[in-house]
């Protein structure tokens, strides 16, 4: 159990725009990237930004994923100007067409240089710089820290989350990306963490959510009508051996998981309730109705259905600005426009982001007031009460 640094209240000034104290953070603890889904074929890469750097990871001919950073050894331009892209055989500079291996950023070749620079000492320094990345599941977590190889956390969060992601078979690329979108966004990356660990705001401002799920689904209601519906779900996920039970950041401080039933009839996280996607996924031979769900401290949640996962995550750029990333996942062998239609799928989460947005930014705009205090949470804020303690504690 987290220790309650707080009292039960949110941070305070000196924290939330400590950019010093996230960097530690981003040092310390494994964050998440995305999945192999982000990345499906053979030199496929996905740019993003943590502070001023720029990285990117990189899916190896040899089917490895490895993080780079994004800077060309020669004269330090960026190696890739897209958020997504393919490279064929090489890692090519547009700047002065430097070359690397695709496998590992060793340097392939440089142009203009003696025939024998790559067997001098100076070549040995102009290799790309790697980022320590490891697949827990299929899933892509990364940590900034050079000298850092601790991966206790990484294994405690594999112990907590295979009994339910394990059928999905996510490391074993058969699935791809259908669609993503980043967006940067005027806020502080800690009130987008606080916003996504709490659903209280959910009936005002995320109408359309609650189409899909009952507003009591987040917060521990005991309504009847819920319990009725979430006793039918259980009943359906054991029948058919999907793990259900809920583990909030008790067995692993970074890892929260919960299944929830969607409301009766729909099948998918789509408005209309029909399915994203006439391939199913994982486990399922037929649709579920309900979604499993992560939450991983520190940047990131994601949702698996029967037929996609939606991805996010958050990364900060400073003190007031973050760039949040989405993607949405699906099978292998579905085709656009025939087995799913990128808009129907894609719906939901980007209106409940676009809400979620409004608020964060005013969230930061209250934050920043001279007239500040750290807000007390509520026992349905539990979680947003977790993630804040967890935050001072490894980022002290």
């Amino acid at each position: 159990m987290t220790k309650d640094y707080l009292d039960g209240y949110s941070f305070p000034k000196s924290i939330i725009f400590d950019l010093d104290r996230m960097k530690k953070l981003f040092n310390k603890k494994w964050f998440f990237v995305g999945t192999r889904g982000d990345v499906s074929s053979k030199g496929s890469f996905l740019t993003f930004q943590l502070f001023n750097e720029s990285y990117f990871i990189l899916h190896g001919l040899d089917g490895k994923i490895r993080a780079f950073v994004n800077r060309c050894a020669h004269q330090s331009a960026r190696l890739v100007n897209d958020n997504y892209g393919k490279f064929n055989s090489r890692i090519i500079c547009q700047n002065h067409q430097w070359s690397y291996n695709i496998n590992d950023g060793t340097l392939f070749k440089a142009s203009r240089m003696p025939k024998d620079f790559n067997d001098s000492d100076a070549a040995k320094n102009c290799n790309l710089d790697t980022l320590k990345l490891e697949e827990v599941s299929g899933l892509l977590f990364l940590r900034l820290g050079k000298n850092e190889t601790d991966k206790t956390d990484l294994n405690i969060m594999s112990e907590v989350i295979s009994p339910y992601i394990s059928a999905y078979n996510l490391s074993n690329d058969e699935y791809k990306l259908a669609y993503h979108e980043r967006e940067v966004i005027n806020a502080n990356w800690l009130t987008v963490m606080i916003n996504n660990r709490e659903c209280c705001h959910c009936t005002v401002n995320h109408k359309g959510l609650l189409k899909l799920f009952s507003d009591n689904s987040f917060n521990g209601s005991s309504d009847p009508k819920y319990l009725e519906l979430f006793e039918k779900a259980v009943k359906r996920w054991e029948s058919k051996d999907l793990p259900w039970k809920e583990d909030a950041f008790d067995k692993h401080d970074c890892t929260r998981i919960a299944r929830y039933p969607l409301k009766e009839g729909y099948k998918s996280t789509s408005f209309d309730g029909k399915p994203c996607s006439s391939k199913l996924i994982g486990p399922h031979k037929d649709y579920d109705e309900g979604t499993l769900s992560f939450w991983f401290n520190p940047n990131a949640w994601i949702h698996f259905t029967s037929d996609h996962i939606a991805t996010n995550w958050v990364l900060p750029l400073s003190e007031k600005k973050c760039v949040v990333y989405t993607s949405w996942i699906v099978h292998k062998d579905a085709k656009e426009n025939i087995d799913y239609e990128y808009k129907h799928m894609t719906d939901v989460w980007k209106v409940t982001n676009a809400e979620d947005v409004v608020l964060c930014q005013s969230m930061t705009d209250g934050a920043n007031s001279e007239f500040y205090k750290p807000g007390i949470f509520s026992k349905d804020e539990s979680h947003c009460r977790q993630f804040c303690n967890w935050y001072v504690n490894y980022s002290s």
